[in-house]
């Protein structure tokens, strides 16, 4: 009866410092979202889902026909009609129907809410994986505290199309693990909805019914009986199969009219990430976003993730490696070392393929995020088995190596939280000391363009003439972050060539290098590298 009690009494603790812990979170979520400037393809995003709401509209409310439609083309002579729309709808007609029409900052603002929130409860999903596969609330809640101390990670989760398909990954492979453990008619049905929702979002997702099918076979093949426990086996795997199915169709309007052939179409355009095609900087070059080098994103990795992570995750990961080697054909023993085997299989599948498929890639490895999700699960793997041996340590020098051990840990933990702090907003150009000390001159920074804010709140701010001309390497995103300023700012604005300015703009995107002009009068430094100037031309 005692000792009853004293377990309900540490429940009910270690429940409530998870609510403080996501309390928390939320708060500083709620706190700081409005302090992101507007990413390049946000807008671009917009218009995607405004061409499928017309097409919606079509069918569902022929009268409703906004003067915005009379400009757009029909959703099968669209060229990025390949684009799944699972986020950016609801986030278009929210801003319909709150009058923003995608030209006040509040129609952003909504959308960086969003975007977090969604993430944020992708972050939970991440808990509980964590939690079920090591029994440990602590262990949860680092990992919880590996993603959220991500510099990149947390930026780009305010405005991130990338951190919205990241989200949908953590919350498929929850339920991905729950269908896997009990194989019911619900845990089928809710790991369909959850793949549906991903592979609606980026079509990247489909290889994970591909996934289910080989580990499903696999523990078919495990049983005692197989051939006896096959229906049992494959009749929740063909209920998840039909359901997932129908839900991506469902939630998919550009499958609608020919499912199977528009699937296919889009699944060819976009395996390649080829849509645009430019200059990436790395390594100090130029090369085609459509000839990177094998070794591009696992580069990236390594210099834009803090160096604990990578640390677990290579303890973590030949640990793995050695359980599957030491368990040969069987590849996995028990319910623990398959969940640790999946989180391999999809941290490399989709590696392995955009490395074997030559796709092509830009702005950094934001396009493979997703797999950020089964690195850390990796490297919760490897955080666990140096915690076991820190348990076992027994003499006085093994214990204080330990200390020292988890002395080191806290207080790498600490330097990326005081990083995030104090580059705040601007976490998403992090880079740890791999990266070399002039980063800017070896890879790419600002670009998604987001500095531009900043520029032009200075300038509004300090330059009280009527009109003003502006100049900037590229003006996507110095137009897209002018909605942000006061309407009567916005007036004042004049876009011109360099030869007619008042002022030049840049992030440094496509030009590392300094400019030949004077007089600098505004600059944003991260790392004391520079990602934002104004220089005043006159």
């Amino acid at each position: 009866e005692p000792v009853n009690k004293k377990s309900s009494s540490r429940f009910k603790k270690t429940r409530v410092f998870v609510l403080i812990f996501f309390l928390v979170y939320l708060i500083i979520g709620i706190s700081v979202y409005k302090d992101y400037g507007i990413s390049w393809d946000e807008p671009t995003h917009r218009e995607i889902a405004s061409v499928t709401a017309k097409y919606l509209a079509s069918i569902f409310l022929p009268t409703f026909q906004p003067a915005e439609f009379a400009s757009l083309p029909p959703l099968a002579e669209y060229s990025a009609k390949q684009y799944g729309v699972i986020f950016d709808l609801p986030m278009y007609v929210a801003d319909v129907l709150l009058g923003h029409n995608g030209k006040m900052p509040e129609a952003y603002y909504m959308r960086h809410l969003c975007t977090f929130l969604l993430f944020y409860a992708s972050v939970f999903f991440f808990f509980l994986i964590v939690r079920n596969r090591f029994k440990s609330l602590g262990l949860g809640l680092t990992a919880c505290l590996f993603l959220i101390l991500s510099p990149r990670i947390f930026a780009d989760s305010f405005y991130g199309k990338d951190i919205v398909f990241l989200s949908l990954f953590i919350i498929s492979i929850y339920f991905f693990i729950d269908y896997l453990k009990r194989k019911t008619v619900m845990s089928s049905i809710l790991f369909a909805l959850a793949t549906a929702l991903l592979v609606d979002q980026r079509i990247t997702g489909i290889f994970i019914p591909f996934l289910a099918v080989f580990i499903t076979s696999i523990d078919a093949i495990k049983q005692d009986r197989p051939l006896h426990n096959l229906t049992k086996m494959i009749f929740p795997l063909c209920i998840y199969l039909v359901f997932f199915s129908l839900f991506m169709v469902l939630f998919w309007p550009y499958l609608w009219e020919r499912p199977v052939i528009n699937f296919i179409d889009a699944f060819t355009v976009m395996k390649k990430y080829s849509v645009f095609t430019y200059d990436v900087l790395y390594f100090g070059a130029f090369v085609k976003s459509t000839e990177v080098p094998w070794h591009y994103i696992p580069v990236w990795i390594m210099i834009t993730t803090p160096l604990i992570y990578i640390f677990f995750f290579l303890l973590g990961f030949f640990g793995i490696i050695k359980m599957i080697i030491t368990n040969k054909v069987i590849l996995y023993s028990n319910e623990n070392e398959r969940q640790d085997f999946l989180f391999i299989l999809l941290f490399a599948l989709p590696l392995a393929a955009v490395i074997i498929l030559n796709s092509a890639l830009y702005d950094g490895w934001r396009h493979m995020y997703f797999i950020y999700a089964p690195f850390l699960l990796i490297a919760m793997t490897g955080a666990a088995r140096l915690l076991d041996l820190m348990r076992e340590a027994r003499s006085g020098r093994e214990r204080r190596a330990t200390q020292f051990i988890a002395v080191v840990i806290v207080l790498c933990i600490i330097s990326t939280a005081y990083q995030m702090i104090r580059n705040h907003p601007f976490q998403n150009v992090y880079f740890n000391v791999l990266a070399g000390s002039d980063a800017r001159q070896t890879f790419e920074l600002d670009y998604w363009g987001l500095s531009f804010r900043q520029g032009l709140e200075y300038i509004v701010k300090n330059d009280k003439r009527p009109v003003i001309k502006l100049s900037a390497n590229v003006p996507p995103p110095l137009i897209h972050n002018a909605i942000f300023l006061e309407k009567s700012d916005i007036k004042r604005l004049q876009l011109t060539g360099i030869a007619h300015a008042d002022y030049f703009l840049t992030n440094y995107r496509w030009h590392p290098q300094e400019y030949p002009l004077n007089e600098e009068v505004f600059t944003i430094a991260v790392d004391n590298q520079k990602i934002m100037s104004v220089f005043k031309l006159r």
